[in-house]
């Protein structure tokens, strides 16, 4: 695919170690979106999966982004892991995050699942409820457990009408392998970091402490870019989100695409 047709972020914006790492001490952290969206394109909502915010706080958000910012919204834990009340929860998500749907700036809902969460023909159906009461937003789905990394696991959220989101994540055993699956016209990817150690042990570190090599960031752009024409657009947000990794390591993704669409053009 193209380099101009994959967007990069992360997840989430609002850090308080990003001060003096991302955001210039400078930049008042009321002014930390306008800053971050005068960098990038796209970021997803996490907090939501903690606590639904009323509108108000939504409206605030799409005020303080430009005209073809685009926002991916968490689903509420209750939904993912709880896996209760999923109906309420959804239908008090989509009221309150009504200012971006009226802005069209809210391009997806993201579901991410826990390890209990196993692939069975059960939980497709479970996952085809959340799409049914996600009301025409496209609903991409994230899975920790390697029960999902099959053939026909991708089969199923493809026929669901599903997007599969590609992890990279630490190698450690039940976990996902970073290979890219695209079950709709969106590749997506999220990247966690690859923090062994501290993955399971809170005692070792912060899970998303985890600095991604220049290497490592090429490995992945190559993959997207090498997937089929059928893919319109793909999407790359980096989770790894201590100390300001995650936007350096994004602005350098965007950099090497951005020198691999320069390249292209001048060949053609």
């Amino acid at each position: 695919m193209r380099p101009q047709d994959i967007k990069i972020g992360t997840s989430g914006w609002r850090f308080a170690d990003w001060a003096g790492t991302f955001y210039p001490l400078r930049v008042p952290q009321t002014k930390w979106l306008e800053y971050y969206a005068a960098r990038f394109s796209v970021g997803e909502i996490n907090s939501t999966y903690y606590r639904i915010p009323p509108a108000k706080s939504f409206a605030t958000i799409n005020a303080k982004t430009p005209d073809g910012f685009e926002i991916l919204a968490k689903v509420h834990g209750d939904v993912t892991h709880a896996r209760k009340d999923v109906a309420d929860s959804m239908q008090r998500l989509l009221a309150s995050l009504m200012p971006l749907r009226e802005s069209k700036k809210l391009i997806g809902l993201l579901a991410q699942f826990p390890t209990s969460f196993h692939f069975s023909n059960e939980s497709a159906r479970y996952l085809e409820g959340i799409r049914d009461l996600s009301s025409g937003i496209p609903l991409s789905v994230e899975f920790r457990h390697h029960s999902w990394d099959c053939d026909e696991a991708v089969e199923q959220i493809r026929s669901a009408g599903l997007t599969w989101v590609s992890v990279d994540e630490p190698a450690l055993d039940g976990l996902m392998l970073p290979r890219l699956r695209v079950t709709s016209e969106i590749a997506y990817v999220r990247l966690h970091g690859r923090n062994t150690a501290a993955w399971y042990n809170r005692t070792a570190g912060d899970r998303y402490d985890y600095d991604y090599s220049e290497q490592e960031l090429e490995e992945w752009g190559q993959r997207i870019l090498a997937e089929e024409n059928s893919v319109r657009r793909a999407y790359v947000l980096f989770n790894n989100c201590y100390h300001g990794q995650a936007p350096r390591n994004a602005q350098w993704l965007m950099k090497w695409m951005g020198q691999k669409q320069t390249a292209g053009e001048t060949r053609a």
